[in-house]
C-alpha cells in the first residue's frame, strides 16, 4: 500500500487474526471435550468422608460453572472472529473502491 491520508488498515492481517481466533476457539472446544471425558471416566470421586459428602453437594454446580466458562470463552472468541471478518471485508471493499 502506498502513502494515504487518514487511517489505513491491512485487511489481510485482520482476516488472519480472525483465523487465529477461530483456531483458538477450536482448540478450546477440544480441551473442553477432553475435560468432559475425564469427568465421565472418573465419575464422582469424592470419597466417603464428610469432606467428600460436602463436596458431592456442590459438585453439579461446580461442573456446570466450569463448562459455562469454556462456553463463554468460545462464544467470545467466535464474536471476535466474526467481527474481524466483517472489518476485513469492509476494509477490503474500501480498498477495491479506491483502486477502481
Amino acid at each position: 500500500m502506498g502513502q494515504h491520508d487518514g487511517y489505513s488498515a491491512h485487511w489481510a492481517k485482520i482476516r488472519h487474526g480472525a483465523e487465529m481466533a477461530r483456531e483458538e476457539a477450536d482448540h478450546v472446544r477440544e480441551v473442553r471435550e477432553e475435560l468432559r471425558q475425564v469427568f465421565v471416566a472418573e465419575g464422582r470421586p469424592m470419597g466417603d468422608d464428610q469432606y467428600g459428602a460436602e463436596f458431592e453437594k456442590t459438585f453439579p454446580n461446580r461442573t456446570k460453572a466450569i463448562f459455562k466458562g469454556f462456553d463463554d470463552y468460545i462464544d467470545e472468541l467466535e464474536g471476535v472472529r466474526d467481527g474481524m471478518h466483517v472489518n476485513a471485508n469492509t476494509y477490503e471493499a474500501a480498498e477495491i473502491d479506491t483502486q477502481g
